[in-house]
């Protein structure tokens, strides 16, 4: 069985099967990376994916572009059944895994928020919070000027967003828990 999921950043999915791909925890980059994992190589020939994950049951894709999921995930849906009918391991045995833990993620997290995003967002009276760390989701929080403002999505998106991935190209998603209307100045309401 497969089941699919588009992340809320809309360039990964994840694809779940009910048993294991791999013992042991994999990203790969880019097709050279790749190299010691069939599955890997073959869903980089896949148009825009610039990021394959194994992580047991899981594989998590990622592209450069948003469009055309539904063609895409056909495409890699077809790559796991060519892969299981082979009998081949998704990744060769004796390849060191490479995700980091959720406490070494934390602590980039943290780092970036802090050296880069939240000094940015000062000037405008914001800070941007880590909340949690599950997996490869980051869960941030924003306040201050930052909370409830018109600007926060494409803040998030574009500033934080690319800045994480940037320092820590494995993460799956990254997710604002913030209650929006509850700040001293939610949404602009003219």
């Amino acid at each position: 069985m497969l089941t699919t999921r588009l992340a809320s950043n809309l360039v990964t999915c994840r694809f779940e099967l009910d048993k294991p791909l791999a013992e042991g925890a994999f990203w790969f980059g880019d097709a050279a990376m790749a190299k010691d994992s069939p599955l890997a190589s073959a869903v980089f020939g896949v148009d825009t994916v610039v990021g394959v994950k194994i992580n047991g049951p899981v594989l998590s894709v990622t592209r450069d572009s948003y469009d055309d999921w539904p063609v895409i995930t056909k495409q890699v849906a077809e790559l796991l059944k060519k892969h299981a009918a082979s009998g081949k391991a998704a990744v060769a045995p004796g390849t060191p895994t490479n995700l980091p833990t959720t406490a070494q993620i934390r602590e980039k997290a943290a780092h970036v928020l802090e050296t880069e995003i939240n000094p940015a967002v000062a000037s405008h009276g914001g800070e941007i919070i880590l909340v949690d760390v599950k997996d490869a989701t980051v869960f941030v929080r924003l306040t201050g000027g930052c909370q409830g403002c018109a600007s926060s999505t494409a803040t998030l998106k574009q500033g934080v967003e690319r800045s994480l991935r940037e320092a820590i190209p494995q993460l799956d998603e990254i997710k604002d828990v913030t209650d929006h209307d509850a700040g001293e100045n939610p949404y602009y309401k003219g």
